[in-house]
C-alpha cells in the first residue's frame, strides 16, 4: 500500500473502533429513562416545546403516527425538527409534509439548497413571525462537512411572544468551536426582549477529535463546556442529569434551553423511526413576565 493509502485505513480504524465501542470508559452507569408523561396540562398557561432529529426520515406518515402516538408531543405548541429532507427541487420537504399532517405552521431552512440537502424546521401550533436564518461558523471536517445554521421565529402564544431558535451543531468538533458555533443562536436571544428557547441537536458527544477525524475519549464531556457557557447567559436546562438521547454510545446529544422561562416538567421519549430520541419540556408562562434576562430556573426531570 502507498503511503496515502496505509494512513487513510489507520484512520478509519481509529475512527471505527471509536465509534461502535459499547461505551467510553469514563461514561459510568447511566440511569434509566424515567416514564414518559402522558398528559399536557392545558388548564394552565404553559408552552411546550419538543425536539427531534428525524434521521433523514422520509415517511411522514410513519414520523406522524409515533408521534401522535404520545400525548405530549401530539399537544406539543412548538416541534424543532434537524435532518430535515428534500427529494428534489420544488417539492416540499418532509418537515412541511409533516407539518400539515400534524396540522402546524411550518418555517424550514437549509444551510445548503441543492437538489438534495437536509435542514432545519419549526413546527408551531401559534403563529410565526420574525423568521430568520443565521449562518453558524463554517468548520472544515474533511469530510461529510456541512454549512450550519440556526432557525429563529418568534412564535405569538397566547401569553405572549417567545423566540424560539433551533439548531443543529457539528458533530467532530471540540468544545471551543461547538461554544462558537452557538455564538449567533445568544447573539440573535440577546437582541429579542423576551422569553428565548434554544434547543436542538447539539451533539454534545463524548469525544475530543484530533484533526476533526479521529475520536478520543473525552473525560470532560462537552455537554459541560455548552452548558457552562449556556447559563452565563442566562440559559438554563431541565436536562441536567445526564441521560442519553441517541442510541449509538448511550449520548446526550439534544438539549432545550431557557431564559425567562421555568420548565414546569420534561422528559425524554424514544421514538423507533429514528435514533435520536425526542426531548421536551413544558414552561410557566404565567411566571415569563417576572424572570429576570439573566436568570432562569430548571424543574426536575420527569
Amino acid at each position: 500500500m502507498t503511503r496515502n493509502v496505509r494512513f487513510s485505513f489507520l484512520v478509519l480504524t481509529i475512527l471505527t473502533i471509536g465509534l461502535l465501542a459499547p461505551s467510553p470508559w469514563f461514561a459510568g452507569a447511566k440511569p434509566p429513562l424515567p416514564e414518559p408523561v402522558t398528559t399536557v396540562d392545558r388548564g394552565r398557561a404553559t408552552f411546550t416545546v419538543a425536539s427531534i432529529n428525524t434521521a433523514k426520515v422520509t415517511e411522514v406518515e410513519v414520523m406522524a403516527k409515533e408521534v401522535e402516538e404520545h400525548a405530549v408531543l401530539r399537544g406539543s405548541d412548538v416541534i424543532f425538527l434537524q435532518e430535515v429532507v428534500i427529494s428534489g427541487e420544488n417539492q416540499l420537504s418532509s418537515g412541511e409534509l409533516l407539518a400539515r399532517r400534524l396540522h402546524r405552521q411550518p418555517a424550514l431552512a437549509a444551510g445548503e439548497t441543492g437538489k438534495t440537502f437536509t435542514g432545519l424546521a419549526i413546527l408551531s401550533r401559534f403563529p410565526l413571525r420574525d423568521i430568520r436564518v443565521r449562518q453558524l461558523k463554517n468548520v472544515n471536517l474533511i469530510f461529510r462537512s456541512r454549512k450550519r445554521i440556526a432557525l429563529c421565529a418568534t412564535i405569538e402564544t397566547p401569553y405572549g411572544p417567545v423566540r424560539v431558535i433551533n439548531t443543529h451543531l457539528d458533530t467532530r468538533i471540540n468544545p471551543k468551536e461547538r461554544l462558537e458555533q452557538l455564538g449567533p443562536a445568544l447573539e440573535e436571544a440577546a437582541a429579542f426582549n423576551g422569553p428565548v428557547i434554544i434547543g436542538g441537536d447539539l451533539n454534545t458527544n463524548d469525544m475530543q477529535w484530533v484533526s476533526h477525524v479521529v475520536p478520543v475519549p473525552y473525560p470532560g464531556w462537552q455537554a459541560a463546556a455548552v452548558r457552562k457557557l449556556m447559563l452565563e447567559k442566562g440559559f438554563m436546562t431541565p436536562f441536567e442529569l445526564r441521560r442519553a438521547t441517541f442510541d449509538h454510545l448511550r449520548m446526550q446529544l439534544d438539549w432545550l434551553f431557557s431564559n425567562r422561562l421555568r420548565a414546569l416538567r420534561s422528559a425524554i421519549q424514544p421514538l423507533d423511526f429514528s435514533d435520536h430520541h425526542a426531548i421536551w419540556a413544558e414552561f410557566d408562562m404565567a411566571q415569563a413576565a417576572t424572570i429576570p434576562a439573566n436568570s432562569s430556573s430548571s424543574s426536575k426531570n420527569q
